[in-house]
């Protein structure tokens, strides 16, 4: 692991013993007594500690009874201290510290630190129990609290273990993979959790068989797994559940109980170790990183891409395991199958919805999913990209996509009928008629005809103005102009009339057989500019044939004259 900066802040009542905590651990580094009111920042050396890859930076805080220290904002964990012989203290954790912590939006995790434990005894020192009876309903008040712990400065008893706990509480964060106060998961670790589950089920048949569960584990943690290891595993798994439902192969349920049991072991590092090592951060949103690579193509000219075979035989796999469950038929999905599959994700998408696919259906079959992926693909394979690894797809970028031809030349243009998605532009003055009620809410619809993908969309005229000439040629392959409409373009895109008196999936259909035959709805004016661009004029071709003829024999006279002069 990286090294990472860690400012932990540590803040309380007068009295409790911050500043002498602070001397504690100076004392400890150096041997030497240094007693002030406030300390400055201390950087604690990296070998003294459990976790030399936190650079530890220890912030002492002195403030009015009523305030919160302004060093809060830059602490990345929280030590909030109280003296263990002072009910008083223990009584303004609830009433104002965390109150205030909590009021004020601070959201670090916050490690209780009981002080002064040389004061009640020698027998009393055995009391674990009497931390856990101070946290125990703050835990459930106060969703930052992570864990409690006991120390004495004076004696210098558990000083490093407070560090140490603070350390581990920074690396291993408990609060955005489990709720203590609900003793479960939350969330956004399971929805995490899901994704790995998907990623590793290679036969993509929804369980885990053992070879699939010893390859994560070698994957992960490069240990191998053996028959007692695995029979390990699914004891725990049955004794979470209360079932034997994982005794032959361990399912998504089994996977995530598994993890929540681990937690309430304390082996937290384990859930952030599988994490990390499937990209997560510690919000559990996916590495940026991971989709900073682009696709180089030209839009410009026309150029888009479309979804790979390897892609869409692993949407297939994603689809196919929810349509041949038993509350399925037909081989279709219906929307909680649908948000099933989406479930992972951690943001806000605009994949199309059911609703925008023609004709609308309570369920979708294949195709109609593939479809939906091809039209959401075209019109930005990046959040494609990035919604496929969110799902559970492992693939790269490059492995995801193919560029299709590009549309600046009339030979370009000839290769348009081995493409799987097109894009009809509508352009109208103002919504009425058929499109009202078809575009009501909807920035898209998709539909399938003769298994290829078309995405309709539908532009008022100054949005026409405004976006569609932004570019010499867009991605734009067919315009329907309606008849109330004044809007014209310069672009060589083919166009036509749309009548809204007319049938509108008869237009549809109509510009899907003029499309896949030649001439593909351009204009006699628009062939003669495309064939302009279908090759380089002769000249120049000459003169590149020239220049290579000329560095190629000139090369060769010259290596001639340099062997004979050495000769």
């Amino acid at each position: 692991m990286k090294k990472r900066d860690f400012k932990l802040v540590l803040i309380g009542d007068s009295g409790v013993g911050k500043s002498s905590f602070v001397s504690a651990i100076l004392n400890q580094i150096s041997n030497q007594e240094c007693l002030q009111d406030k300390h400055p920042p201390i950087n604690i050396p990296l070998n003294i500690l459990n976790h030399p890859e936190c650079i530890t930076i220890l912030i002492d805080t002195k403030c009015a009874p009523h305030q919160l220290p302004e060093e809060i904002s830059i602490a990345d964990v929280i030590l909030l201290m109280y003296a263990i012989d002072d009910d008083g203290s223990s009584e303004r954790l609830k009433r104002f510290w965390l109150k205030e912590l909590r009021d004020k939006g601070y959201k670090q995790p916050v490690i209780i630190v009981g002080n002064k434990l040389d004061l009640l005894g020698q027998e009393e020192d055995k009391d674990y129990h009497r931390i856990f009876k101070v946290i125990k309903q703050l835990v459930k008040d106060f969703n930052s609290v992570e864990m409690g712990i006991e120390c004495s400065s004076s004696k210098k008893q558990g000083i490093y273990d407070v560090i140490n706990c603070a350390q581990r509480s920074f690396l291993y964060p408990l609060a955005p993979i489990y709720s203590i106060a609900e003793k479960s998961l939350t969330e956004g670790f399971k929805k995490a959790l899901t994704r790995i589950f998907r990623i590793c089920d290679r036969d993509g048949d929804g369980v885990w068989s053992d070879t699939e569960l010893e390859k994560f584990q070698k994957k992960v943690f490069k240990r191998q797994l053996d028959y007692s290891d695995i029979a390990g595993i699914k004891d725990m798994i049955e004794e979470e559940l209360h079932d034997n439902s994982n005794k032959r192969v361990i399912t998504l349920e089994g996977f995530i109980a598994l993890q929540k049991r681990g937690i309430e072991l304390m082996k937290i590092q384990i859930c952030w170790t599988i994490l990390r090592f499937f990209r997560y951060r510690d919000d559990l949103t996916l590495d940026e990183s991971m989709f900073t690579n682009e696709l180089i193509f030209d839009q410009d000219a026309g150029q888009t891409v479309e979804l790979s075979e390897i892609a869409l035989s692993k949407l297939r796999q994603i689809f196919e395991i929810r349509s041949n469950s038993i509350q399925q038929k037909n081989n279709t999905i219906g929307q909680k199958q649908f948000d099933d599959i989406f479930y992972p994700v951690m943001y806000r998408t605009n994949f199309p919805n059911l609703n925008q696919y023609y004709p609308q259906e309570q369920d979708i079959t294949l195709n109609q999913w593939l479809a939906m992926w091809n039209a959401f693909s075209f019109f930005n394979y990046k959040e494609a990209y990035k919604l496929l690894c969110y799902i559970g797809i492992e693939i790269k970028l490059s492995d995801s996509f193919k560029e299709q031809n590009r549309k600046d030349s009339w030979s370009s243009v000839q290769k348009n009928i081995d493409r799987k998605v097109f894009h009809i532009a509508i352009v109208t003055r103002i919504k009425h008629g058929q499109l009202e009620k078809l575009f009501v809410n909807l920035p898209l619809i998709i539909t399938t005809i003769q298994n290829k993908t078309y995405a309709i969309s539908l532009y008022d005229q100054i949005e026409a103005e405004q976006q569609i000439e932004k570019r010499r040629l867009s991605i734009i392959d067919f315009l329907l102009i309606d008849q109330n409409c004044t809007f014209e373009t310069a672009q060589l895109i083919p166009i036509s009339q749309y009548d809204d008196q007319a049938s509108f999936w008869t237009q549809i259909h109509q510009v899907n057989d003029i499309l896949h035959q030649n001439p593909f709805g351009y204009s006699e004016f628009q062939i003669r500019q495309l064939k302009k661009q279908n090759s380089l004029p002769i000249l120049e071709i000459f003169s590149v044939i020239s220049l290579l003829a000329f560095t190629l024999t000139g090369g060769y006279f010259l290596s001639k004259k340099i062997l004979q002069k050495n000769k």
